[in-house]
């Protein structure tokens, strides 16, 4: 598994490949090493590539992890909420 961002789950090793494959052609394509190089043209058709291949594999979205859950804060939460149960009255709610 390998993540696409921190706030989006894991995502199967294939797909993430296939992402990176991607990403490699473009870069090999403008002689860049790293995105930040590419120029705008090259930028806005690599987002395009990426967005059409995760739209293919992912039809109904990747569910993004709310940005609250993530960190040491995330982690107080977390613990505060199984404390006070409230983590049993949501997972019962779902």
């Amino acid at each position: 598994m390998k993540k696409v961002n921190r706030y989006v789950p894991d995502v199967p090793q294939r797909i993430a490949d296939r992402g990176t494959e991607i990403v490699e052609r473009h870069l090999a394509t403008y002689g860049v090493s790293r995105a930040a190089d590419l120029p705008e043209e090259g930028k806005v058709r690599l987002m395009r590539d990426m967005q059409s291949f995760y739209r293919e594999e992912f039809p109904e979205g990747l569910e993004m992890i709310d940005p609250n859950e993530v960190g040491w804060r995330g982690f107080l939460r977390r613990c505060w909420r199984f404390v006070t149960g409230q983590a049993a009255q949501q997972r019962a709610a779902q």
